[in-house]
């Protein structure tokens, strides 16, 4: 990434709030509410199994595991390995069964953002992108008022593109925290598996004034679609 790309891409992030690269070898601070296994492995977050259970989750932020923010960003790094969707969830709660999901779907190849509730989940966006199972992906989802965005890319943090990729508007969601997600495959008993890393959650800034070249690129990234 040039030197003027970089100065971008900081204007744009923000502020860290919150980040964990799993090092330490522990995940402390994260709430696991599936009954599915977790564990770090070199240095990675990973859920994996299933059996009874089609899915894991796990959420933290920066205030007691809730963000102190309705408004951020979150990226990752991860490798699928087995399931059918992979991805994270932002103003994730547990008091409501109403969430908002970036995932990888294998299945479909797309990185797609869905609705899920009681009544099931719901497209609401979607653009083609290659999966692979065991290779290493990075997303990021930004949610700022009533639109959520998410992009997804290789070739590690450097890479990351300017435009978004799919983007939705919900005036439902509630404040709430940043969460690690992985469905599995439905068969005899559900298979599921997944690593992820270098998780870090960042505030929104305010608006770059559009007579400054970042400000002008940013106008673009935000209207830019696939």
């Amino acid at each position: 990434m040039n030197i003027a790309a970089s100065l971008l891409m900081c204007l744009i992030q923000g502020t860290v709030l919150f980040r964990d690269d799993f090092d330490d070898g522990d995940a402390e601070g994260w709430h696991e509410i599936s009954m599915v296994n977790y564990d770090v492995v070199g240095g990675m977050y990973r859920m994996y199994g299933g059996y009874e259970e089609n899915h894991g989750i796990s959420f933290n932020g920066d205030l007691e595991g809730c963000m102190s923010t309705p408004d951020y960003s979150v990226r990752c790094r991860m490798v699928p390995e087995t399931g059918v969707f992979f991805g994270m969830m932002c103003r994730f709660s547990e008091d409501t069964e109403y969430r908002i999901m970036l995932v990888l779907s294998h299945q479909h190849q797309s990185l797609r953002f869905y609705r899920w509730d009681a009544a099931g989940i719901s497209l609401l966006d979607d653009a083609p992108f290659t999966v692979e199972l065991m290779h290493e992906y990075w997303m990021r989802c930004e949610v700022r008022g009533d639109s959520f965005r998410g992009r997804a890319w290789t070739g590690g943090v450097s890479a990351e593109p300017f435009l978004w990729m799919v983007e939705m508007q919900d005036t439902l969601s509630l404040p709430g925290s940043a969460a690690l997600f992985c469905a599995g495959i439905p068969c005899d008993r559900v298979s599921m598996s997944c690593r992820f890393d270098d998780v870090m959650v960042t505030d929104c800034p305010a608006g770059l004034r559009q007579d400054t070249w970042a400000g002008i690129k940013e106008t673009g990234r935000r209207t830019g679609r696939r």
